[in-house]
Parts: C-alpha cells; structure tokens; sequence
C-alpha cells in the first residue's frame, strides 16, 4: 500500500513538472524574431475629466500614464507566453526628452513613428483615457464639508467640522482607448476601447469639500478591469500582424 502511495506522488509530481522540462529554451535566432512591442504613455482627452472640481486629477495624469503602462506590462507578459518582446519603460524615459514627449493632446502618428524606430521596435500600442468620470450620489457637489457632513450625519452642529470625510455613494467611471501602430507605414493595426465602472465607493473630499483626494488603488479599480480583457485582444493583433509578413 505504500508503495502504490509512493508510485501515484511521483506520477502526480511528474504530472506537474513535464511541461516545463519539456519546454524548450527559445534561442537568440528565434527570440529575435518575435515582435517587439513599446507601449507609450498614455494621454488624456481633454474633456475626459467629468465631475473633478478644478481639474486635480487631471494633474496626476503623468502618475496614472505609468500606472496604465504597468497594467498592460503585466498583463501582457502574463498572457502573450513569451511570444511577445516588450520594451522597458525607461527606455522610452531616455528619449521622451529628445522628443518632448508630453502627457497631452493627441499623439501624431510621425512621432509615435519617430519614437518606435529609435526603440528598435516594429510596433508600438498608443492610449488616452477618454473618459475618467465621478459622479456623486445624495448631495450636491457645491456643498462643503461641514454642510456634507451634517446632510450625511444629520448633525445641525456639523458646519464646525473641519478636515476630510468620506463620502458614500460615489460611483466612477473610466473609458480606455488603445491603437497597435506599425512602426514602418504608419498603419493603425489594431483600434479597440473599453469601459469599466466601480460603484458606491467611499472617497476621501479635501478639507475645503472641493476636490476628491487622488487615489492610486481608485485607477486601479477602474482601469484594471479593462486593461485584463484589452490586452488579450491586443496580443491576438499584435502576432496576426506579425505572421502575415
């Protein structure tokens, strides 16, 4: 009997482990073929921010740029099973200044070119947020904080209260965009965009109730769900793209 124990444990080990010995290493010839891949940073619309007072978040929009680029890196290289060759994003820091690359208005398809030949790369994915939108739920957004709270707590003696509080009931929505360019004709490959939503979230107001503090984990909780079902439809476009040369 502990023998037969012993036989089914080596079998379900060997079970687990054969794939990967099985696997084999990709050479340099065969890496090199791949395609590689810069995702550029990302930009904003610039009427995406709907319901920001006096356009806060919008000056973050450098932060959310790298938080959107880590996204799609991780995903990508989760999904693509090594198919796909990416690039780091300091790489791109190191030319942004040569091109003056900023974070706003639309992206040319001459400088997107520009900027993939100097990476070395056949193609490049472009983004902007077209819509980053919050939308408050029981109240009006021109209140300030003592007027919120006591609307929240019923507490007539709430307009003495200062510092932040949070706010129930908001909800947030995003609208993420997304091009796979080729670096040589200029083609627009591939063109897809997607929404997500997070609803009745707790947010923190500023002291003064006019803005909605900024929030990394909140983009994450907007964007990452979009970012999990673009990235597979990029990969597939990205290796059609590739085998049809």
């Amino acid at each position: 009997m502990r023998l037969r124990k012993l036989i089914l444990s080596l079998l379900a080990v060997f079970a687990i482990t054969a794939p990967a010995l099985a696997q084999k290493k990709m050479s340099k010839e065969e890496k090199a073929k791949l395609p590689r891949l810069a995702i550029l940073d990302f930009k904003a619309a610039p009427d995406c921010w709907h319901g920001w007072r006096h356009g806060g978040w919008g000056n973050q929009m450098g932060t959310i740029s790298n938080q959107l680029r880590d996204l799609f890196t991780t995903e990508i290289m989760d999904k693509a099973n090594g198919k796909i060759r990416l690039i780091e994003r300091e790489r791109l820091q190191d030319i942004r200044a040569e091109l003056n690359f900023q974070q706003s208005g639309e992206v040319d398809t001459a400088t997107v070119q520009k900027i993939g030949k100097l990476l070395g790369v056949k193609y490049v994915m472009t983004g902007k947020v077209t819509r980053f939108a919050y939308k408050e739920s029981g109240f009006s957004s021109g209140w300030g904080v003592g007027a919120l709270v006591g609307k929240l707590t019923k507490d007539g003696t709430a307009g003495a209260v200062a510092g932040s509080v949070n706010i129930k009931k908001a909800s947030f929505t995003g609208r993420l965009d997304i091009r796979l360019i080729e670096v040589e004709t200029g083609e627009i490959l591939f063109a897809k965009g997607d929404d997500g939503k997070v609803d009745d979230t707790s947010v923190k107001v500023a002291g003064t109730g006019a803005e909605v503090s900024y929030d990394e984990e909140l983009v994450n909780k907007v964007f990452e769900p979009i970012v999990q079902r673009l990235a597979p439809k990029l990969i597939r476009a990205t290796g059609q793209a590739h085998e049809e040369e």
